[in-house]
């Protein structure tokens, strides 16, 4: 059964969390309210003060976004994807999505392609694996700003987690990259560092706070590029490789559960320029 927040303290981490998990439903705000015990009203009042919006016009960016990389970074139709972020209609769609973007999904797609290149046409020799993922249940800390700032988030991520006392070896580190840099506006990509213990149990002795939640990633396919050395360098290309050289010829499609770089050593406990990680894209 959903948790009831206290209507004298609602987490917005934790309420963010939950929205984003729904953001392409269009009855999901009232749902949630009804489901967690908020008023509609109450919800409107808090989003203004955290984020300076209302709820409906953040989860209207977020959908609008995604459709924006699913533009970018696949051949869907327009149609199927007004439909996959929430919209009735290809016209509310594209109305919508000019007033956020200042262009008609078309002309975004046209413009992106110019800019970034166009998909690949023939089949790629990356060594890319694939296969499927339960979800998972991890302990994390959401930051927001720029890709480079990764590397600072998990030297402030290991801060935070030495002081839980945990063993690091004790499992694995998962980045969830929830935004794609180059569509996402500087300063609003929303990365979460988080640990996936072998024990599952041991995520009930690590007290959370609210910047350190509980958090579930939708199960599913991924493919997946392994990349060793500087992660300023590997990113970009990794996620390069598997959008746009072997996706398009694989027969698989990009999935807009979010994309997941796992480590098997702490990042911070080694130099940038060795870090070993694998990028998981999700994919339907």
């Amino acid at each position: 059964m959903p948790p009831r927040f206290q209507q004298h303290y609602l987490d917005q981490l934790q309420v963010c969390r939950l929205l984003e998990a729904r953001q392409s439903d269009p009855v999901a705000l009232k749902t949630f309210c009804a489901e967690h015990g908020v008023s509609v009203y109450t919800l409107n009042r808090l989003f203004l003060k955290w984020l300076g919006q209302s709820p409906r016009s953040w989860q209207r960016r977020l959908r609008l976004n995604e459709a924006a990389i699913l533009l970018g970074r696949t051949d869907q139709s327009v149609l199927s994807i007004a439909q996959t972020v929430g919209y009735e209609s290809q016209q509310s769609f594209c109305r919508a999505f000019q007033r956020e973007w200042g262009v008609n999904p078309t002309c975004f797609r046209r413009q992106f392609r110019m800019q970034y290149g166009d998909l690949a046409t023939q089949p790629s020799r990356v060594p890319v694996t694939h296969g499927v993922l339960p979800p998972l249940k991890i302990i994390s800390q959401r930051f927001v700003g720029n890709y480079d700032q990764v590397p600072h988030y998990w030297r402030v991520f290991g801060t935070r987690m030495a002081r839980t006392g945990l063993d690091s070896k004790q499992g694995v580190f998962v980045g969830v990259t929830w935004d794609d840099p180059d569509v996402t506006p500087k300063g609003e990509i929303r990365y979460d560092c988080g640990f996936l213990p072998q024990n599952p149990a041991l995520l009930d002795q690590i007290p959370t706070s609210s910047d350190l939640t509980h958090q579930t990633i939708a199960g599913g396919a991924y493919a997946a590029l392994v990349g060793r050395g500087h992660y300023h360098e590997l990113v970009p290309d990794r996620y390069q490789r598997l959008v746009c050289q072997w996706l398009p010829s694989s027969g698989w499609q990009l999935d807009l559960r979010p994309a997941l770089e796992w480590f098997t050593e702490a990042p911070w406990q080694m130099p940038e320029h060795e870090w070993h990680f694998e990028i998981r894209l999700p994919i339907t």
